[in-house]
């Protein structure tokens, strides 16, 4: 099977799964908001982000590693899990007492901490899930990581919309999220087994420390990400209270829900682009400049579409309760784009060996991001929260290019910067100045976006040539073929 082809199959099943997974999950949580007081899905907000922060501890970066390494060397897979396993499992360790440490030292209330530790152990088995996910798509199988991402959302928003309407609390919600997790690790588990290697325990202390070596500068990386990805939410908590952590954290998931588009396409090239590294390739560049551009083209019209439609959004899902998340979402709506953009940047440098420029990229961008917060929260509240993230977004961009362009290759992209924003201001002119229902707004918004782009010719020949190899598997030119 061509790579083209490969790639195609692999962000078809992720996106699908990913698709389907974010729905539910979006599902979950306005129930939460819904039938949960704003104070309780607030403590619920907090507990998340504070433990996801703390889970990125326990992964190390190990998991992004894995996908590397064994992409280029499928041989070593069972000793890179097993040692990747056992790292895991004392990290965890480590993490938690961190959390112990921050919830006494900043005097969180007894009600709060218990909230935490049981998502706590909901985090430690997802770390543990992820490490099977990057078993999947090292081997370029995607299919499986799909395939448990959708099971899992489906149990879980059932158990959880079960217990929400039946009032059994806030604590019973969230120990469906901890065993529904550990149903998908134990499932997981006998997949790898059965599929694609057998157990083989071998401890090798040399090869820990040279893997914790190696997954240090991605961990770190994930950490600092992870840090202005969500101390928002748990600074708002400290500074202003649960209730504005609701608030922000509805808009922010609206947000978060779109993140699916970049998160796909960029898992499912991340091996490819490490193969093509590895083997000296000269289509890396292509594959570089081709995502840089379909981010683009998505990633705009979806920043747009989201900042007219704010208050229609909010409204519509979670009625006017959280009224005041309208202006967090039209301000964090600007994130979005860029985000697309600085999935690609994060991955290229990890796929070229300089993990290490991300890790110093992310560690700038996290402090830049606490102090914007330590300004603006005790100011404007969750409104800071929100500007806070737009400007670190931006922030991370300029860095994340200037990396890139210095330690590997420039690309301008002015010329492809043109046709999508005219496409997108008329689609600004239908959606603010035509009078339909949501629905209708959102579908027609997207057809003439995409009409427009077709009549100025935005995608090229090299375009529709990968696009008719992905869906017929023939032959392009060698100057843009991307090799098996």
């Amino acid at each position: 099977m061509g790579t083209a082809r490969r790639i195609y199959k692999n962000t078809i099943y992720l996106g699908a799964a990913e698709v389907v997974s974010r729905v539910l999950q979006f599902v979950v949580m306005l129930y939460a908001a819904r039938l949960l007081s704003q104070e309780h899905f607030g403590k619920f907000s907090f507990a998340l982000s504070l433990s996801l922060i703390a889970i990125v501890l326990a992964d190390l970066g190990i998991n992004t590693l894995l996908v590397r390494e064994i992409s280029r060397n499928r041989g070593l897979a069972n000793k890179y899990f097993v040692n990747a396993f056992s790292v895991k499992a004392i990290l965890s360790v480590v993490a938690y007492l961190l959390i112990v440490i921050v919830l006494n030292i900043l005097n969180y209330p007894q009600d709060t901490r218990q909230i935490v530790y049981v998502i706590w152990v909901f985090t430690i088995f997802s770390t543990f899930t992820e490490l099977f996910y990057s078993i999947f798509r090292a081997f370029e199988m995607m299919f499986y990581d799909a395939l448990l991402k959708v099971l899992r959302m489906t149990i879980l928003t059932s158990a959880a919309i079960y217990v929400l309407f039946k009032g059994y609390g806030l604590l019973a919600f969230i120990y469906t999220f901890v065993v529904v997790e550990f149903i998908i690790v134990l499932i997981a588990l006998s997949i790898v087994l059965k599929k694609f290697f057998k157990l083989k325990i071998m401890i090798d202390f040399a090869f820990i420390k040279s893997l914790i070596k190696k997954a240090l500068p991605f961990g770190l990386a994930f950490v600092f990400g992870m840090i202005y990805f969500f101390i928002g939410s748990v600074m708002l908590s400290k500074i202003r209270g649960d209730v504005e952590v609701a608030v922000y954290s509805v808009a922010y998931n609206i947000a978060l829900a779109v993140l699916f588009v970049p998160t796909v396409y960029t898992n499912a090239i991340y091996p490819v682009l490490s193969r093509y590294y590895k083997e000296g390739k000269k289509e890396l560049r292509i594959l570089y400049e081709k995502s840089f551009k379909y981010l683009y083209i998505i990633g705009l019209p979806l920043s747009v579409g989201i900042f007219l439609l704010a208050d229609r959004l909010i409204y519509f899902f979670y009625g006017k309760t959280y009224a005041g998340s309208i202006i967090a979402l039209q301000i964090i709506s600007f994130y979005l784009f860029i985000k697309f953009i600085n999935f690609l940047f994060g991955t290229i440098l990890s796929s070229i060996n300089r993990q290490g420029k991300r890790m110093i990229g992310q560690g700038v961008t996290a402090l830049f991001n606490i102090v914007l917060n330590l300004l603006l929260i005790p100011k404007i509240g969750y409104v800071g929260a929100a500007w806070a993230t737009f400007a670190t977004e931006i922030f991370l961009f300029i860095v994340y290019y200037w990396y890139v362009s210095k330690n590997w290759y420039f690309y301008n992209f002015g010329n492809i910067l043109v046709k999508p924003i005219i496409a997108v201001a008329i689609m600004f002119l239908f959606i603010k100045y035509v009078g339909l229902g949501l629905a209708a707004t959102i579908s027609l918004s997207i057809l003439i976006y995409f009409a427009v782009l077709l009549i100025l010719k935005t995608l090229d020949k090299d375009d529709y040539n990968i696009i008719k190899t992905i869906f017929k598997n023939g032959k392009i030119r060698a100057d843009i073929q991307l090799p098996s």
